[in-house]
């Protein structure tokens, strides 16, 4: 295994010792006037200015994150209130206690997410998600809506949204450079530089990120030491034109290239309870993994006369993933599995909006065309030991238009009436083939086209604009589709879910440096689309959907940011979750009244920063979440550990560079991030255990 070097115990002790200090005597040293950036911003959507729902959005800084464990988005999730961090091998992220993708981790395409999430206003598949998450490197800032999203830009989504808003170029030549050094092999370099062409008219950002990790999983079989290795490539270029140098008239174009190699997802085995976090597995064919996707974005912003205001946004992107993994889980056999992903998404957007008066309105129209391809070839499953050889085929075509208006009316000073409608229409199209052994090629396929109005209603207290009370109804969506089971051939069509959520928030400005923000909600799932296993099928792959599943969510959210003096914050926040299944049985098992996946009853984060222009800087981070599980079907055996993770980072800024030291999992928690339960298949318990305590440190430069 790779392990640690000597000094890297005395080094967090160290870095421990320091945070500490800096904590305990921060406010003493904090009587200077400079500002210090904000960690977490509670208020309304960046992208829109006529949306106003306190509890629902909660703005977040790249410089939250205490420590930089993946430079990922990632880094962020223990800062939301109501989310919680899965893993790449299933739900990818919880928001409210809906996974990001599925809550039964059904073979499919992927292309009916739960939750969205959209970089610069186009959105993000969960493969992309996993494969290639975005990093933190070269962000301003990101945006959790929680909740129903079918009144807002983008595609519509049953249980919340996540924005993430890169950089905009400047018009001046500035740039910054970035190097860090972790244990594990960790590294990671950036680079930046705006390049003025045309004088407050046209200027250009470009872009570089590279990073890789030989990981903390060990393959016993052939002795590698970076069986988790990864490694990623980001390049990227944004060119800002504003026309006559007029400040409310904008178009801006971005081309991102993003590639990654290596083993993102580092099964590791758990044959005996706890053998898990010796990050260790023994693999006859060692599992490798490779992703590409290209996209650009055209994003315009203009004001009209009469006080009205165009927003536009255009994007094309391909992405692709080619895959090798060992199908039975261990060097026994020589089964395999080989797959190609491909998808190609063509998504527009535009909205008209009246931001100012006492009636505000917005219209907005998306529109989206999709293909998602699905290819699966390999050897395995029967007869044991030597397996057959398959091939499966699938794809989808998606296209959805939609109209949507919202409007927000103060009928008496500080009463606001504010709702809307969405139509949302889409068509989807499935074909697949399969072929196992002798067998002969069964082809199959579907097409569903649906129409849905989904309503939201609101009536909001602002007596002022730091103090509001809001009391929403929202009307939430899933699509139905097509759902296949390669190895019997069979297809069968599923109907759309819906959730009715109810959610009362308030936000407080309690003094000038101090912000609370909260919300309590309720929401409850009908039609739910669940997996049923198909007689004669194999288990956990040959799956149709069914809508027979409910459930219901409820739970409270606290968040609260206080700044002790202008270089000195404490951010905080609190979520208590109760979800439960309705009546369901999943193949021979009851999990009637169960709670979701990935839904632990409590999370929360605490956290500390101190910085300064110039001199010394520290931040220290501290989230809990109690324990929660990954798989519907198989809870006892597949149960999460809690989590206490604390992060901190320790650094020195001089003139335009600064040093730091940083670490995560300071308490070197152990703890699973997934598991899965693959006895039906006769395989042994397979997951994947957090991050063990990792140590580093970097430099800034800018210029």
């Amino acid at each position: 295994m790779n392990h640690q070097p000597d000094y890297l115990p005395a080094a967090a002790h160290f870095l421990s010792l320091k945070m500490l200090v800096l904590i305990c005597v921060g406010p003493a040293l904090c009587a200077q006037t400079e500002v210090l950036p904000s960690l977490v911003i509670v208020g309304d959507k960046l992208t829109s200015t006529t949306r106003g729902d306190p509890g629902a959005t909660e703005v977040l800084m790249p410089s939250s994150a205490a420590a930089p464990t993946r430079g990922t988005y990632q880094d962020l999730l223990a800062l939301m209130p109501g989310a919680y961090e899965a893993n790449a091998n299933g739900g990818l992220f919880s928001l409210r206690g809906l996974n990001q993708d599925d809550l039964f981790g059904s073979l499919g395409t992927g292309a009916n997410a739960l939750v969205a999430v959209l970089s610069d206003g186009i959105p993000l598949s969960s493969a992309t998600l996993r494969f290639l998450p975005p990093t933190l490197w070269n962000l301003a800032g990101a945006e959790v809506l929680r909740g129903p999203q079918s009144l807002s830009h983008g595609p519509n989504s049953l249980g919340g949204a996540l924005l993430l808003h890169r950089r905009q170029p400047e018009f001046s030549a500035q740039g910054e450079a970035l190097v860090e050094r972790a244990a594990f092999g960790s590294w990671r370099t950036g680079l930046a530089q705006d390049l003025p062409l045309r004088k407050e008219e046209l200027t250009l950002r470009l872009t570089g990120l590279r990073q890789q990790s030989d990981g903390a999983e060990f393959n016993r079989f052939n002795a590698d030491h970076s069986f988790g290795a990864t490694e990623r490539t980001d390049l990227g270029a944004t060119l800002l034109w504003r026309p006559g140098r007029q400040q409310d008239q904008v178009f801006q174009l971005a081309l991102q290239h993003e590639k990654s190699d290596g083993n993102p997802f580092a099964n590791v085995t758990d044959a005996v309870r706890g053998d898990l976090f010796k990050r260790e597995t023994s693999l006859n064919t060692p599992p490798d993994y490779s992703a590409r996707r290209r996209a650009a974005t055209l994003q315009t912003s203009l004001a009209l006369p009469h006080r009205l205001r165009l927003r536009a946004v255009t994007g094309v992107q391909r992405f692709a993933a080619d895959s090798l993994a060992d199908l039975d889980g261990a060097s026994r056999l020589s089964w395999f599995n080989q797959g190609l992903k491909e998808e190609r998404r063509a998504t527009g957007d535009v909205t008209l909006a009246r931001p100012e008066g006492r009636i505000r309105w917005l219209l907005g129209a998306y529109a989206e065309r999709s293909t998602y391809a699905l290819d699966y070839t390999g050897v395995g499953l029967a007869p044991l030991p030597r397996g057959s050889a398959f091939a499966h085929h699938a794809t989808e075509t998606v296209a959805i238009a939609a109209l949507y208006g919202r409007a927000d009316y103060e009928f008496l000073p500080g009463l606001h009436l504010n709702g809307g409608v969405r139509h949302n229409g889409e068509n989807r199209d499935l074909t697949a083939s399969s072929v196992f052994g002798a067998l002969p090629l069964k082809k199959a396929g579907g097409s569903t086209t649906e129409a849905d109005w989904l309503p939201q209603l609101s009536l909001k207290w602002q007596p002022a604009p730091a103090r509001s009370v809001a009391l929403k109804w929202s009307r939430g969506y899933r699509s139905g589709g097509t759902s296949f089971a390669p190895f019997v051939g069979l297809v069968r069509d599923y109907q759309p879910e819906y959730a009715d959520e109810t959610e009362l928030a308030v936000r407080l400005a309690l003094t000038p440096t101090l912000h609370l923000n909260t919300a309590v909600f309720h929401a409850a799932v009908q039609d739910q689309q669940v997996p049923v296993a198909v007689p004669g099928g194999f288990p956990g792959i040959d799956n149709l959907l069914y809508n027979a599943g409910t459930s219901r969510r409820s739970g409270a959210e606290v968040a609260l940011v206080a700044r002790v003096t202008p270089a000195f914050a404490c951010t905080g926040s609190v979520t208590w979750l109760q979800s439960r299944f309705g009546p369901l049985v999943i193949g021979n098992r009851d999990v009637s009244g169960q709670a979701l996946p990935n839904a632990p009853r409590w999370t929360a984060s605490w956290g500390l920063a101190y910085q300064r222009p110039a001199g010394w800087f520290g931040s220290a981070r501290f989230s809990v979440a109690s324990g929660a599980y990954s798989q519907v079907a198989s809870a006892r055996v597949t149960a999460l550990e809690p989590r206490r993770l604390l992060s901190a980072r320790l650094g020195y800024t001089w003139r335009r560079v600064r040093v730091y030291a940083y670490g995560s999992n300071l308490l070197d928690e152990n703890y699973a991030s997934y598991r899965s339960d693959n006895t039906a298949l006769g395989l042994p318990v397979s997951g994947q255990a957090g991050l063990p305590r990792q140590l580093g440190g970097g430099a800034e430069l800018r210029w």
